[in-house]
């Protein structure tokens, strides 16, 4: 099967102000549309909140905000469901989080930061 490279393989011949503007358009359509995720990723996501919010056990959250990925650590210790938050306390403070920005969860035990 061919395997394309889409602009990588035109970078040689393209201005460095033509790369620029690539790279900048890819940040824009990035900061437009949500990330899709699979059926089964979304329910994997939510088994895991589940379970650290019925055990209160340590949990890294991954949330989607803008255009960045921002990383909470703490226990879950409440969801509100009318409000579609949860309730996040971490060592220093305590966090409502939108679910609909939650991108991905890890419990503590199960954490690996090499996947930043």
């Amino acid at each position: 099967m061919l395997r394309d490279r889409g602009n990588k393989k035109w970078s040689a011949m393209m201005l460095s102000e033509h790369m620029e503007m690539l790279r900048n358009l890819d940040k824009e359509q990035m900061k437009e549309y949500p990330l899709e995720r699979a059926e089964w990723e979304l329910e994997h996501l939510q088994q895991t909140v589940q379970y650290a919010l019925q055990t209160k056990a340590i949990i890294c959250l991954i949330l989607w905000q803008g255009s960045s990925f921002h990383e909470v650590i703490g226990v879950i210790t409440a969801h509100q469901q009318e409000m579609q938050e949860l309730v996040v306390t971490t060592s220093t403070q305590t966090k409502r989080i939108a679910i609909s920005s939650l991108y991905s969860a890890q419990l503590m035990d199960e954490y690996d930061d090499s996947l930043q």
